[in-house]
């Protein structure tokens, strides 16, 4: 076979080959083929949070902070920093001038205690305790639809709602972009998969349980048998607790 024969043959096989390959095709073409498959510029963003203004806390947590459209878990008895955490968040918002809300239950908050803090009470709610257990449900998910406010807190006793409800409050909540924060020291709901956020408060310790693309459990403790703290390196508790002292007066949150 002759050079220029065999030149032929190969063009005329190169040109089979390449009437099967794909065309390019423009962007739009791809976007109508493609459709829901594409992620928009908004889902690639990182979910929007509410920022602690506790550092050690926010910068673990892909929100940078308690997670807006959500239900939140801080477990813990009285004095552990539960309430603490809630505070320091509603002074964040009310320093972008927007509104908070609390629901009051067994576990108040006194407008004296509130000033005493320096949270603004031009942007605060807070509920009187319901007089019937089951009003509390009713109550906030009037606060949730009412799209007033960044974050609504309360405290939940055992039996306050039900895991339906709660349920319901969730998407309520995603639905209106709102974070909303209970606070119990109920066992039942200490690692329950509703709650997009868990801290489980101790004593000399926290433990971040459950956290968005996170590695939990993520402990924040002291080692008394160590210099060092549990974990996380030696200055994190100290830093945390230090960040939940008022700038002022240097009392530290209830």
């Amino acid at each position: 076979m002759s050079a220029a024969l065999a030149l032929a043959e190969f063009s005329a096989k190169g040109d089979c080959f390449t009437q099967n390959l794909p065309r390019p095709q423009s962007l739009a073409q791809l976007r109508q083929e493609l459709g829901n498959k594409l992620l928009s510029v908004d889902q690639l963003r990182p979910p929007e949070g509410l920022p602690t203004g506790i550092s050690t806390f926010d910068n673990f947590l892909l929100w940078k902070g308690i997670p807006k459209g959500e239900i939140s878990l801080l477990y813990g008895h009285p004095g552990t920093g539960c309430t603490s955490l809630w505070l320091s968040t509603a002074r964040q918002i009310h320093a972008q001038k927007k509104w908070v809300a609390w629901v009051n239950s067994d576990w108040e908050l006194l407008p004296s205690h509130l000033v005493q803090k320096q949270l603004d009470l031009n942007r605060l709610l807070v509920v009187q305790k319901p007089s019937d257990k089951s009003q509390m449900f009713y109550i906030l998910q009037e606060l949730i639809t009412s799209s007033l406010f960044e974050m609504i807190g309360c405290h939940l006793q055992l039996m306050d709602l039900k895991i339906h409800q709660l349920n319901k409050l969730k998407k309520l909540a995603s639905l209106h972009k709102v974070a909303l924060v209970i606070i119990s020291s109920a066992r039942r709901l200490r690692n329950h998969p509703l709650f997009s956020l868990i801290i489980d408060f101790q004593k000399d310790f926290l433990t971040v349980r459950r956290a968005l693309h996170r590695p939990t459990p993520f402990h924040i403790a002291r080692d008394r048998s160590e210099t060092q703290l549990n974990y996380t390196g030696r200055n994190i508790y100290e830093n945390f607790m230090r960040e939940l002292t008022m700038p002022n007066d240097g009392s530290k949150l209830r």
